[in-house]
């Protein structure tokens, strides 16, 4: 068997925003694994605000209006709007309607929670905890995905999809969030977002996914950070057009259970000085076979302060982790690395090597490493080594030698990008970079 490295380590697990779809009939409630980061018990959180409640409108208009225009474009038909009187604000005091039934459904279920009921045609969401914590989290935009993405739960109900497995009909949810996004950000709405708020979005999927180790088959299953950010970038990239195409050709889902019970028991996580011995012969191999036999890094050197005689890719995450031109020399500073390991675990202080090992493969094809076009590219190489290792071709290929990704290690990615990413574009453009390496390999990195 492969040597398990990287498994989640400090990131919380949290709640998913439920819904109830075609073909389910009943709201999903949140999940119930422990949190650092949730919201108060019910009861204790303010009202929404204001200002939040004209958000919320505002994003429901313009909602409404945009699903006019999408669906005859993207399904030719007609688009049905919800009704004012289904959009509805739960809280202890007020729940829910019951989804199904007669009555309303407890708060204690829903709490903290937001959903789309197919049988009654309603979206319902906690304006008790829910909006009021994400607002304060996150700010408004936070607020107006969560409406977004359980209106495009309304629009499978409406166009009879044919996915089936949650996980793709939430993940095709986030692909509808994430084309609206993009109609906000570049049409005159009454809504704005920029850069940050795209930032904030991915920061918001930490919080909404499914706790590591969920087989993704499994009932109510809503995808990791890594699938559901993924998601929402096939929808900000490509429009609606893609996510329609969820049906006949879905994305590739890199959410999996855990294969042991050791493995579950243990978290997978390796201490940092084993995951920094394990990586170096790993990264070599992989680009001794991308680089014909070249290797890109010749030795690697723990400094108290990360230095560099000549020129240096200067930090592609961070400036204490660094790629030499001069010597073909990593060098970086322990106590930057356990920092970041503990922030965000083992594949966070891998990935932050790795991609000096793809400064130095752009250095040994003749490309520059120093300008925010190289740190793209390196963020783009590093996720085809990434790639390759969670599809294992080596590691079956090579057996004890080769390591193989923990579920949550790719979580672990997303919130180094998010904790560290904010140059070349911030934090969403880089893991653009980064999925475009993972899904399409080197080539796409350098064409």
């Amino acid at each position: 068997m492969p040597r398990a490295l990287f498994a989640i380590a400090s990131l919380a697990t949290l709640l998913a925003v439920g819904s109830t779809t075609v073909p389910l009939a009943s709201a999903d409630t949140p999940a119930s694994a422990p949190s650092v980061a949730t919201s108060a018990a019910p009861g204790t959180a303010a009202a929404q605000s204001t200002d939040g409640a004209s958000v919320i409108a505002a994003t429901i208009d313009d909602l409404q209006s945009w699903w006019a225009q999408q669906l005859p474009d993207v399904y030719s038909r007609d688009y049905e709007p919800i009704p004012d009187n289904r959009l509805i604000a739960y809280s202890e005091s007020d729940p829910p309607p019951a989804c199904g039934g007669r009555g309303t459904t407890p708060y204690q279920e829903v709490a903290g929670n937001a959903f789309y009921c197919s049988e009654g045609d309603f979206i319902a969401w906690d304006e008790q905890v829910l909006f009021p914590r994400l607002e304060r989290k996150f700010g408004s935009f936070a607020v107006a995905l969560v409406l977004a993405h359980e209106w495009g739960h309304a629009i499978q109900a409406r166009t009879n999809t044919s996915l089936n497995a949650t996980v793709y009909l939430e993940t095709q949810a986030d692909c509808f969030a994430g084309s609206w996004a993009r109609h906000v950000e570049h049409d005159d709405v009454s809504l704005s977002i920029g850069r940050v708020d795209r930032d904030i979005a991915l920061a918001g999927f930490l919080e909404f996914r499914d706790p590591p180790g969920v087989d993704p088959s499994q009932q109510g299953a809503h995808g990791n950070a890594f699938d559901r950010v993924s998601a929402f970038q096939d929808g900000f990239d490509d429009g609606t057009d893609r996510c329609a195409r969820y049906e006949s050709n879905p994305p590739e889902v890199t959410e999996t259970g855990f294969s042991s019970q050791e493995e579950y028991a243990s978290g997978g996580d390796l201490p940092l000085d084993e995951t920094i011995k394990l990586l170096r012969p790993d990264l070599d191999d992989y680009w001794s076979i991308e680089l014909d036999g070249a290797s890109p890094v010749k030795d690697v050197v723990s400094d108290s302060g990360s230095s560099c005689d000549g020129t240096s890719d200067g930090g592609v995450l961070v400036d204490d982790v660094t790629y030499c031109t001069s010597d073909d020399v990593v060098h970086y500073d322990t106590g930057a690395l356990e920092r970041i390991y503990e922030a965000s675990g083992d594949f966070g202080a891998g990935m932050v090597l790795a991609a000096a090992w793809s400064s130095g493969a752009l250095d040994q094809m003749g490309r520059s490493v120093t300008s925010d076009a190289a740190h793209t590219r390196a963020d783009c190489l590093t996720g085809s080594w990434a790639g390759d290792v969670a599809r294992g071709v080596r590691a079956r290929d090579r057996g004890n030698d080769a390591i193989s990704l923990s579920p949550g290690d790719l979580d672990e990615g997303i919130a180094t990008f998010v904790s560290l990413g904010e140059g070349n574009g911030g934090a969403f453009a880089r893991v653009a970079a980064f999925r475009k390496g993972f899904f399409k390999g080197t080539g796409a990195c350098t064409a």
